[in-house]
C-alpha cells in the first residue's frame, strides 16, 4: 500500500508539473496542446457533448487539471485527507479514461483504467499507518481517552455533557490543525506549480504546428493536366497524371463532366511531391493530411490519432505521420500504425485530382 501510494503520488505530481512546465500544452496552435487533444477527444469520447463546452475556456480547464493533479499527488504522498485525495485521483483517472484512452483496444492497453482501480484501496481504506491522517487520528484518540479517564465516577448528566463538549472542542482544534496543514500544502503546491510554469517557459522554445504546407482552399490554379482516377487498397482515391501536356483542342469531352465527385479542397500544386499538406476534411470537419506519393498520386488521411485524438504531424525524412502526444507512428503511404500506443491506423479519406488541377475529397 505504501509503495502504491508513493507511485500514485509521485506520478500525479509529475503529470501536473509536466503540463504546467510545457507552454505548448496551453498553445492552441502547438502539436499536442490541450485544445488539440480536446478536439480529438470530442470525436472519439462518449462524453463528446460535454467536452464541447470545454472549448469555451480550454486554458482555464487545462490549468485546473494540472493543479488538480498536483493537489491529488501531494495529498496522497503526505497521507493528508487521503480518501478525498484518492477520490479526486479516481475521478481524474475516470475522466482521462472516458476522453483519452476510451478507444484503446483491448481496454487494458490504456493506463487510465488501471490508475482508476489503483485508487480504490485508498478511497475505501484511507492512507494507512504511515500518513498524517493516522497521526492526527491518534492525537484525537488520545485526547478522548484522557478526557474519559478524568471523568469522575458518578458524575451528573451536566458534567458528562461538559466532558463530551470538551472532547468535541479538542477534536475540532485537531481538525483545524489538519486543515491548516492542508492549506499550507495547497499553497505550497500552487507556488510550486507557478515556479514550474515559469521555468518551463524560460527553458522551452515555442513549437510550431508542423512543417507541411497548407492547401489554399478554393484558390485558382493554371494547371491544365488531365487525370484518371482509380481506387487504392487503402481506401483513398489515387489520381495518375500521364504528363504535363494540355488537353488537345480537338477533344469532344466535356471538361466539366470529368470533375470528380466530392468537395473541392484546393489546388494539387500546393502539395509537394514526396511531401504533405494539411486541410480540413469537409465530411468530418477535422484536421487532415494529403500526401503526394509520386507525381500525380495523392493519398489523404485523417490527422486525428486514434489513440488520444491528437493531431499527427508529417515526417518527410522517414515518410511517416508521428503523433506528438504519445509517440504513435503511422505509415504515410497507407496510414497503417507502425508504432503504438495506437492500435489502429489513420482513417483514409478518398481524394481525387480533377482535370482543372484541383483536389477533391470525400467523393
Amino acid at each position: 500500500m505504501l509503495l502504491l501510494r508513493a507511485f500514485l503520488g509521485v506520478t500525479f505530481v509529475f503529470a501536473g508539473s509536466q503540463k504546467l512546465a510545457n507552454p505548448n500544452f496551453f498553445n492552441a496552435t502547438a502539436p499536442g496542446s490541450f485544445q488539440e487533444q480536446l478536439r480529438g477527444s470530442i470525436i472519439t469520447s462518449p462524453l463528446h457533448h460535454f467536452l464541447a463546452f470545454a472549448l469555451h475556456a480550454p486554458v482555464l480547464i487545462a490549468v485546473l487539471i494540472a493543479l488538480g493533479e498536483i493537489a491529488v499527488g501531494l495529498g496522497t504522498l503526505l497521507g493528508l485527507f487521503g480518501r478525498l485525495a484518492a477520490t479526486g485521483g479516481a475521478l481524474l483517472s475516470l475522466s482521462f479514461f472516458l476522453t483519452v484512452s476510451f478507444r484503446d483496444s483491448p481496454y487494458y492497453y490504456g493506463p487510465d483504467i488501471v490508475f482508476l482501480f489503483a485508487w480504490t484501496p485508498f478511497v475505501l481504506a484511507g492512507s494507512g499507518t504511515w500518513s498524517l491522517d493516522h497521526i492526527y487520528a491518534l492525537r484525537a484518540a488520545r485526547v478522548r481517552e484522557t478526557l474519559e479517564m478524568n471523568a469522575q465516577p458518578g458524575a451528573s448528566r451536566s458534567q458528562l455533557a461538559a466532558a463530551r463538549q470538551r472532547a468535541a472542542d479538542a477534536e475540532r482544534r485537531i481538525f483545524l490543525q489538519k486543515a491548516g496543514v492542508a492549506s499550507l500544502t495547497t499553497l505550497s503546491g500552487a507556488v510550486f506549480g507557478g515556479l514550474t510554469a515559469g521555468i518551463g517557459r524560460l527553458a522551452h522554445a515555442p513549437q510550431r504546428s508542423g512543417s507541411v504546407g497548407v492547401i489554399a482552399e478554393g484558390a485558382p490554379t493554371t494547371t491544365t493536366t488531365s487525370a484518371i482516377t482509380s481506387p487504392t487498397a487503402s481506401g483513398s482515391s489515387v489520381s495518375t497524371v500521364p504528363g504535363t501536356s494540355t488537353v488537345p483542342p480537338t477533344t469532344t469531352a466535356d471538361p466539366v463532366a470529368q470533375v470528380p465527385q466530392g468537395t473541392l479542397i484546393g489546388p494539387a500544386a500546393d502539395v509537394p511531391i514526396g511531401g504533405a499538406a494539411s486541410f480540413t476534411d469537409p465530411a468530418q470537419q477535422v484536421p487532415a493530411l494529403v500526401v503526394q506519393v509520386t507525381r500525380g498520386e495523392f493519398r489523404a488521411f485523417s490527422a486525428i490519432c486514434p489513440h488520444a485524438g491528437c493531431t499527427v504531424q508529417f515526417d518527410g525524412t522517414n515518410d511517416v505521420f508521428a503523433c506528438p502526444c504519445h509517440g504513435s507512428v503511422f505509415n504515410a503511404m497507407t496510414g497503417a500504425v507502425l508504432q503504438g500506443p495506437a492500435t489502429t491506423g489513420l482513417s483514409p479519406i478518398p481524394v481525387a485530382l480533377g482535370p482543372n488541377g484541383q483536389l477533391y475529397a470525400d467523393g
